[in-house]
């Protein structure tokens, strides 16, 4: 495969994952609303949905470790994934609906972190800019979050399971034809790692970096029903407000050999919390749904900055021997873990 078109087919598989992620992000717990669970349910499935991924992460690192691939993970996750996503669609009652988010979850939350680590590889080994490329990511969240929103409003979020699936079996389709990256050389030395996790510097830096990651996500889950429910929005205003989150991210993304610069990544990691202080606080005064909507400028730019500051910084300071994709994970299993905590 030639250079033009492994990358053509990296980015299409990342639009397509960033289009799978909107439909996620935006509409699950709209769809779960429609199928009757409450506020406080909708937050239990996604809670729980997450801490099962959470969990799930340090086995598909291992596994990843074991057979040197990334590449063939990604397959096994998506492949899970799409089973999760029928199942979910498959069920009415509360129970099965918490066991059918959990199996979704437990195989979807690990495709983003394998997918970066691919694209960071990658990227790093044919000199490539990794801002840019993820940004793909962004562009597909940005275009199908427009776009679903008028068609959600037009024929009603019961269809939300076809076009979720349709983008979840063409990102599979493109996942067989990605170039693989190594993922390590160097046997990992248990004791070693034990020593460097204990590291103060690193445990405050997980400790921050998963604080703002846990505002992030909760913004994101709980925004459209926000959106709807408390200042009066529809599902229209929903598109539009992921739009401009997320375009503004792309374009974040895209620019960024432009205005990051990887030798003081740490700055960027102040600078996306300061920005995020910022943008809660606007949030919390808000009862315009149209103030909102500009507002959600802030979520690109404020992610961007926090995401290329933070993995630059953990790829510096990582050792060797730990790049591999397992303890990859376990980085970022342990980032989010101690945000939960």
């Amino acid at each position: 495969m030639g250079m033009n078109q492994f990358q053509w087919t990296l980015k299409l598989y990342l639009f397509m994952m960033g289009s799978i992620n909107t439909f996620v992000v935006s509409y699950y717990p709209i769809y779960f609303k429609y199928m009757g669970l409450t506020t406080s349910e909708i937050g239990s499935v996604l809670a729980l949905g997450g801490a099962v991924g959470l969990l799930g992460q340090p086995l598909w690192g291992i596994l990843s470790d074991k057979f040197q691939t990334v590449k063939k993970l990604i397959m096994f996750v998506l492949v899970g994934s799409i089973i999760g996503i029928i199942w979910i669609f498959q069920v009415s009652t509360l129970t099965w609906i918490f066991v059918a988010a959990s199996f979704f979850y437990l195989f979807y939350t690990s495709v983003f972190p394998l997918s970066e680590n691919l694209t960071k590889r990658i990227a790093t080994e044919h000199q490539l800019s990794f801002g840019t490329l993820r940004s793909w990511a962004a562009w597909g969240f940005a275009f199908i979050t427009l776009v679903s929103g008028f068609f959600f409003a037009k024929l009603g979020i019961q269809y939300l399971l076809y076009p979720v699936l349709l983008f979840a079996i063409l990102a599979f389709i493109l996942a067989t034809r990605l170039t693989d990256a190594p993922t390590g050389t160097k046997k990992i030395n248990l004791r070693a790692m034990g020593k460097f996790f204990r590291s103060p510097t690193l445990l405050f830096f997980f400790a921050v970096t998963s604080f703002l990651a846990l505002t992030h996500r909760i913004n994101d889950n709980y925004i459209s029903l926000y959106l709807i429910d408390i200042i009066g929005g529809d599902e229209t205003l929903v598109g539009w407000l992921w739009f401009i989150g997320v375009l503004s991210e792309a374009i974040m993304f895209y620019t960024s050999a432009i205005w990051f610069r990887p030798q003081k990544p740490i700055h960027y990691v102040i600078l996306a919390g300061f920005l995020y202080f910022i943008r809660w606080l606007i949030v919390g005064y808000i009862s315009d749904p149209l103030f909102l909507l500009a507002i959600q400028v802030l979520h690109g730019v404020c992610y961007a900055i926090l995401f290329m500051g933070a993995i630059e910084y953990l790829y510096k300071l990582v050792p060797e021997e730990m790049q591999a994709t397992g303890c990859k994970l376990l980085v970022i299993w342990l980032l989010c873990s101690l945000s939960l905590g």
